[in-house]
């Protein structure tokens, strides 16, 4: 090891790991302390990233002083957040005219177009093929691969209604499955296809992403696979919904091109994740004259307060602030609108009648139709019922076709996995010239150069404007221990402390996030993480960062040890933690004497492609700004 010359008084406290491990599981462990000093003496020791004389640990003693992150707690983050989406419905109320109303949902839908990715879709060959049909008694299956982008497989089922008693061109609608394993294949989702089909309506469902047919290789399915891409995705400004909104936009573009489909008369359904993108798709597409989504249009707040931030798909960096809400949603659309909702949903019930009744209400002062917009309720659970898809049909039937009736569901099939499967052996991934959306999302990084540095300097203006918030100062009153004058303190992010060191817990603080435990709905993938990925994604939804408030509480802290000692503290930070040290050294470069790095994290671009988990809480939190106006 290198030699250091020691010209003052060092305390140290040596823990070893081992003993550190054994502590933890409850065994006693004696940790000797040793008081070395010299007036000019040399001694091997681990030479940190740069070395300066002086006072580097000294503290009257092996103590260690300690504080914990000042987080908000996540009541309150969420009633903040449910005060904003109020406070968008009552813009909506307050619109005095047709025309005032047109100028607000003109602004609304060019933001979310934008934050959403719509208009930078490429419409590049979709390259479709007809791997199979199968006959049925009153309607026909097509199965049809095809490509969102070069190389990403999209699996599809074409419905067709029996052209003996149906002539074509069809008017249709696309139909977009919600989280489940099989994707497309989903029994309820396959029914409403059917039932679609019986009626005289062309259908189109697919496999969205991690889906069905549509592994990304990552070994994940469904929401978990949504919301890994969504940690990656966030980093450039965009979202799982950038890319689950983009193939739905492809698989309507080719619905539409076939001959036996009529263009002008098309709509969208969906259920659960697939309400979602199918309200999202509405909003933004013009091409939809009619939608249907199902489980999932209730009230931003309702469900904030209940069930807590959702999937990746559904959170967009301070979204109240250019007015995203359910009403907003409903209003973009530009056509007829059925709210199908259930009963015992955890997508709230309540939320659902006061969203419709405000956009009733609104319609009317407008001038808007008065069928437009509808709610229907269905007894039980979250699901694509019965219910759902007869009235689904019903609706669509009406504003595609001029054709009113109830749609009843005498009779349904029982599907094989051979009836849905499109490809070879039930899996894109095996497809020559298969392209993952992790290998797009990688090409965008080496493109756009992102790193945590760069993160960290765009970021600069969301660490200022934490520094003057109440939530960063409340790290104050956490610090224990005494700092001795003169002796300069070294702030620890990870790692063990030594004796004079004030070290940080910032993540994982079970004492600090406040995770309601009363929560009435189900629990969002976020809160099983049992971490600080609620608070990472709720600070997003607010246009906040977690990481620059705990750049921001780290500065707070440097400030308060150098006013205590009256030297500029020494910063020391390991493994994840050195991403709140560069977001901290970015916004005040001045605020250390030095800073050590050790064991720093892959970067992203690394992860990625080892398609490794990435907290929210790790990348999320980093971004800063795809906001709308």
């Amino acid at each position: 090891m290198d030699e250091l010359q020691l010209n003052d008084v060092y305390y140290f406290l040596s823990v070893s790991e081992t003993a550190w491990r054994d502590e933890m599981d409850g065994r006693m462990i004696l940790l000797a302390c040793g008081i070395l000093f010299a007036s000019s003496m040399r001694l091997e020791a681990a030479r940190p990233a740069f070395y300066l004389p002086g006072r580097l640990l000294a503290a009257p003693g092996p103590v260690c002083n300690t504080y914990h992150a000042a987080s908000p707690t996540v009541d309150a983050l969420e009633a903040s957040l449910a005060a904003r989406d109020a406070a968008v419905d009552a813009e909506w109320l307050a619109v005095p005219d047709k025309t005032a109303f047109v100028a607000k949902r003109t602004e609304f839908k060019t933001d979310f177009r934008r934050v959403i990715g719509y208009d930078e879709i490429q419409r590049t060959p979709l390259q479709a093929k007809t791997t199979g049909v199968r006959v049925f008694d009153a309607f026909r299956i097509e199965k049809v691969l095809m490509e969102s982008a070069p190389g990403e497989f999209i699996a599809t089922l074409v419905f067709l209604p029996d052209a003996k008693k149906f002539a074509p061109p069809y008017a249709g609608f696309i139909f977009i499955p919600g989280h489940n394993d099989r994707g497309k294949g989903g029994k309820d989702y396959l029914h409403t296809c059917e039932l679609g089909a019986r009626n005289g309506l062309a259908v189109i469902t697919y496999d969205p992403l991690g889906q069905g047919e549509r592994s990304q290789g990552a070994g994940l399915r469904s929401a978990d696979e949504h919301v890994r891409i969504g940690a990656y995705a966030v980093l450039l400004g965009e979202t799982t919904a950038t890319y689950m909104l983009r193939d739905a936009v492809r698989v309507f573009d080719y619905f539409e091109s076939r001959p036996d489909i009529d263009r002008n008369k098309l709509g969208v359904c969906g259920n659960s994740g697939g309400g979602t993108m199918a309200a999202f798709f509405m909003a933004v597409d013009d091409r939809v004259k009619a939608a249907t989504p199902s489980c999932y249009l209730s009230s931003a707040r309702k469900h904030l307060l209940t069930c807590g931030p959702q999937d990746a798909e559904q959170n967009f960096f301070d979204a109240f602030s250019w007015g995203f809400n359910h009403a907003a949603l409903m209003f973009a659309a530009e056509c007829p609108v059925l709210i199908n909702a259930a009963v015992e949903d955890f997508f709230q019930i309540e939320g659902s009648r006061s969203t419709h009744r405000l956009v009733k209400e609104v319609a009317a002062k407008v001038g808007l139709p008065a069928d437009w917009y509808e709610l229907s309720e269905a007894p039980g659970p979250h699901k694509m019922s019965k219910t759902h898809r007869e009235r689904s049909v019903s609706f669509l039937l009406k504003h595609l076709t001029g054709e009113s009736r109830q749609v009843a569901e005498t009779e349904t099939t029982e599907f094989t996995a051979d009836d849905c499967t499109v490809t070879p052996d039930e899996e894109v991934s095996h497809l020559v010239g298969f392209k993952s959306i992790y290998d797009t999302i990688a090409e965008k990084f080496v493109a756009r150069g992102v790193s945590v540095d760069n993160a960290a300097q765009n970021a600069k203006p969301l660490v200022a404007k934490e520094l003057i918030g109440k939530d960063c100062s409340g790290v104050l009153a956490t610090l224990k221990g005494e700092l001795a004058k003169d002796r300069r303190a070294t702030l620890r992010l990870g790692g063990l402390a030594g004796a004079g060191e004030v070290t940080a817990t910032l993540f994982a603080d079970a004492g600090r996030y406040v995770i309601r435990s009363e929560r009435k709905g189900k629990r969002s993938y976020y809160e099983r993480r049992g971490d600080d990925e609620v608070v990472a994604v709720d600070l997003y939804i607010a246009g906040r960062s977690l990481v620059a408030l705990r750049a921001a509480e780290i500065l707070t802290l440097a400030a308060e040890l150098e006013k205590r000692t009256g030297v500029k503290p020494m910063l020391v930070a390991e493994g994840r933690y050195v991403t709140i040290a560069k977001f901290a050294l970015a916004a005040d470069p001045t605020a250390f004497v030095g800073v050590e790095y050790r064991n720093e994290p892959k970067s992203f671009l690394d992860s990625l492609k080892a398609r490794e988990y990435l907290s929210f809480a790790d990348s999320g939190a980093l971004y800063s700004g795809k906001a709308g106006r």
